[in-house]
C-alpha cells in the first residue's frame, strides 16, 4: 500500500509540469492481473492474480517509446482451481506462495498514427524477475536442491524477454489511457538450481495491464517555416567580374558553366546555383532555405512547404490538410473541438456547448426545434398512457436544450380519438398529458414551467372512421412559449 501511496503522488508530482502538446517523456501508475505458468507439473498452475506499479517513458521519434517499469506480482496455486482463469484463490487450499518483483525495458512501436485517438503498439524487451516461492501461510522461503545437491532458498533474479501488444486511448493533450498484454519468458539465467527443480519453476508469465499516464516535457511549435523569410531579408551576392556576363550571376561566360542561371540566385565559382537544402529553389531565392527533406514534392514557387489550409501545419506534416480557414489545430494539424460538437475551436461561437446537445453550422445551440409546436404521436393501447421508448428519446432530446434555455415554458396538451365516452377520454388525456409532464420532471425541467391540459376527443386532424387517422387524434402536443 505504501509504494501505491508512492506512486500516486510521484503522479501528482508531474502533473504540476508545465509541458506543450507535443510531449517527450510520460510517467504513469499501472495495475493489472498477471499469470506465471509453465511449471512441467501441472498442479503448480497459478491463476491470475492482481498487479500494481508504475511505468516512466522517453519519447524517442514521433513512433518510438522507450519504457521502464516496475510491478509487484503475488499468486498462488489453489489446489480447488483448475484454470488460470480461476479469480480470487484460497490460501488455505495452496502448497505455494509465488512473489516477484518485475523490472523491464521495453522499445514500443506505434502501428498507426500515434497523435490519432485510438493507436496500436506493439513492443519488445528485456527485463529482471525477482521472484521466491514461500509457504502459504507463513513467511518462510521453501527449500529446495541446488545445482550442487545443496539445499537453498527457492528464490531467484530471473534474466526474462518479453513481447507486447497495446492499446492506446489519448484522452488529452496530458493523460493517455493504456491497455497492454504482455508476455515473459523466463531464460533461467540466474535460476541455479538442480534440473528437476528447474523443470518445476514457472517459465512463462502473462500479463494484462492498464496503464494511466502524464505526458510532459515537449512543446508544439507555432512558427509557420515561411516567416522565417520576413524576419532575416536575404543577401543576395554579387561578384565583380571582367568579361561578359550573360546571366549576371558575377562569373564570366567564359567560365561560365551553367550560362542561364536565373538572376538573383546564389552561384557557386562555376557560375552553377547553390541550393543548400536540396528543393531545387536556388539559394538566394528561396525563402525557407532550411527546408526539411520530408517536405520535398510538397514545395511552393519560393522555396517554403506548402500549407494548403494555412492552419501553420504544412502539408507534408498535415493529417488533416483541408480544415477549413480559422480552425484552431493540434500539433498533427487536425482541428481541435473542445466541447464535442464537431464545430472545431476557432470557428465556434459558442465554444463551451453542452455534450449532446444540437448545435447550428456556428456551434450554438439550434433552438429551431422551439420554434413550432412537437408533436407526439403515440401508438397507445386501449386505456394505456404511457409514453413510448421512441417519444422518450425525443423527450431526451428536448430536455437538453430546456435545461441550457431556462426561459422557455411549455404547455402539454393531450388529445385522443372518439372510441369511449366524452368523460372518459378527457381523464384519459389528462393522465396522457401528465405522463409526460413527469418524464420531463425526472429529466431535470422543473414543474413550474409545465402545463398539462387533458383536452380529450377535440381538435381532430383526421378521420375517426379508420384506425390510421385515429391513430393520428391520439397524440400529444407541446407547445412553447416565453
Amino acid at each position: 500500500m505504501k509504494k501505491l501511496i508512492y506512486i500516486l503522488s510521484f503522479v501528482l508530482l508531474f502533473s504540476s509540469i508545465s509541458y506543450g502538446y507535443d510531449y517527450t517523456y510520460y510517467v504513469g501508475f499501472r495495475g493489472g492481473l498477471s499469470h506465471p505458468t509453465g511449471a512441467a507439473d501441472d498442479s503448480l498452475t497459478m491463476p491470475f492474480e492482481g498487479v500494481v506499479g508504475g511505468v516512466l517513458g522517453f519519447r524517442l521519434s514521433k513512433n518510438y517509446v522507450f519504457e521502464f517499469s516496475y510491478t509487484e506480482h503475488e499468486n498462488f496455486n489453489d489446489s480447488t482451481k483448475n484454470s488460470m482463469f480461476a479469480f480470487n484463490g484460497n490460501l488455505l487450499h495452496a502448497t505455494q506462495f509465488w512473489e516477484a518483483s518485475r523490472y523491464s525495458v521495453m522499445f514500443y512501436k506505434s502501428l498507426n498514427n500515434p497523435d490519432a485517438k485510438l493507436n496500436l503498439q506493439f513492443g519488445l524487451g528485456t527485463g529482471l524477475l525477482n521472484w521466491e516461492v514461500r509457504e502459504p501461510l507463513g513467511d518462510t522461503v521453501i527449500n529446495v536442491t541446488g545445482l550442487h545437491k545443496e539445499q537453498v532458498d527457492y528464490d531467484a533474479s530471473e534474466l526474462f524477454f518479453s513481447s507486447a501488444l497495446g492499446i492506446n486511448y489519448n484522452m488529452s493533450s496530458k493523460w493517455t489511457l493504456s491497455t497492454d498484454v504482455t508476455f515473459d519468458y523466463l531464460t533461467g539465467g540466474g535460476a541455479e538450481f538442480d534440473p528437476l527443480v528447474k523443470s518445476n519453476r514457472n517459465q512463462y508469465q502473462m500479463s494484462a495491464f492498464v496503464s494511466l499516464k502524464f505526458l510532459f516535457g515537449g512543446a508544439k511549435n507555432t512558427e509557420w517555416t515561411s516567416d522565417k523569410s520576413w524576419q532575416t531579408p536575404t543577401q543576395v551576392v554579387v561578384q565583380k567580374t571582367n568579361g561578359i556576363d550573360s546571366d549576371g550571376d558575377g562569373v564570366a561566360d567564359s567560365k561560365d558553366r551553367c550560362a542561364e542561371t536565373v538572376l538573383g540566385a546564389l552561384v557557386d565559382k562555376h557560375g552553377c546555383s547553390i541550393d543548400s537544402d536540396g528543393d531545387m529553389v536556388p539559394d538566394g531565392l528561396d525563402h525557407c532555405p532550411g527546408t526539411s527533406r520530408n517536405a520535398y514534392g510538397s514545395i511552393d514557387i519560393n522555396g517554403c512547404p506548402i500549407d494548403t489550409d494555412f492552419d501553420g501545419i504544412p502539408d507534408y506534416m498535415d493529417n488533416c490538410p483541408s480544415n477549413r480557414k480559422g480552425a484552431h489545430v493540434d500539433a498533427s494539424g487536425c482541428p481541435i473541438d473542445s466541447d464535442g460538437d464537431s464545430v472545431p475551436d476557432g470557428l465556434d461561437d459558442c465554444p463551451n456547448t453542452l455534450f449532446g446537445v444540437d448545435v447550428d453550422k456556428n456551434g450554438c445551440i439550434d433552438l429551431t426545434m422551439l420554434s413550432k409546436t412537437l408533436v407526439l404521436n403515440v401508438d397507445y393501447l386501449p386505456g394505456s398512457f404511457e409514453v413510448d421508448p421512441n417519444n422518450r428519446e425525443r423527450l431526451k432530446d428536448l430536455s437538453r436544450i430546456l435545461n441550457f434555455v431556462k426561459d422557455i415554458k411549455l404547455d402539454i396538451n393531450a388529445y385522443t380519438d372518439n372510441i369511449g365516452t366524452t368523460v372518459a377520454n378527457k381523464k384519459l388525456s389528462e393522465k396522457r398529458a401528465r405522463r409526460v409532464l413527469d418524464y420531463l420532471v425526472s429529466l431535470g425541467i422543473s414543474s413550474d414551467r409545465i402545463k398539462v391540459f387533458g383536452l380529450g376527443e377535440t381538435n381532430f386532424i383526421a378521420s375517426n372512421n379508420i384506425s390510421a387517422g385515429r391513430a393520428k387524434n391520439r397524440r400529444i402536443e407541446i407547445v412553447f412559449y416565453k
